[in-house]
């Protein structure tokens, strides 16, 4: 058991160990332009009752005043399923409003030029909905609610124009997406 223990080196001496070497600073006859140095005042680092004055965390192990003095994680949130499923849907929403559109132009440009500002705001607040799922803001969500009952609007009022199957549609998709999101506001809202 005692074989396994390395010998314990030579105590070092006292004085310089490179005496060849010249003193670190500016010597007499040398000094800088600014003037003659001052002494640096060291004091001692204060050490507590059961610290050396050369103890080292443990390997792997940062001191927890200096990992939070430089960074300072929040705990993330987790992402909201209502946000994304609506997020979702508006995408959907603004594609066939945009289809639509294309189609209204043909029979009436006031009705094209409507849904189109109808699916470019649906497809825009769809996908920034789904960029900021993690956000508990409420600015995207009611522009997102906004923009559906926008839709909602306009397909009632391009029926006459292409049909009922914009009014269907516009229906379909748009009333998920304004019924998530008041869902999801709501729980938000609650704290849950």
């Amino acid at each position: 058991m005692t074989e396994n223990i390395p010998p314990v080196p030579p105590a070092p001496r006292p004085g310089p160990s490179y005496p060849s070497h010249a003193p670190y600073g500016p010597t007499r006859g040398n000094e800088p332009a600014y003037g003659t140095p001052q002494p640096f005042n060291q004091s001692p680092p204060v050490l507590h009752d059961n610290q050396s004055q050369y103890s080292h965390p443990q390997y792997g192990q940062a001191p927890l005043q200096y990992a939070s003095q430089w960074y300072q994680a929040a705990p993330e949130s987790k992402s909201s399923g209502l946000r994304v499923a609506a997020g979702i849907v508006g995408i959907v929403l603004g594609a066939f409003l945009l289809f639509a559109s294309i189609a209204g132009f043909g029979s009436n440009a006031i009705a094209g030029f409507l849904l189109l500002v109808a699916a470019l705001g649906n497809v825009t607040t769809g996908i920034v909905l789904l960029a900021s799922q993690r956000s508990r803001t409420r600015g995207v969500p009611i522009t997102t609610i906004t923009f559906a009952g926008f839709a909602l609007l306009v397909s009632l009022l391009a029926v006459p124009f292409l049909g009922g199957a914009v009014l269907f549609f516009g229906v379909l998709l748009a009333a998920p997406v304004v019924i998530l999101l008041s869902l999801g506001l709501a729980r938000e809202k609650n704290g849950a």
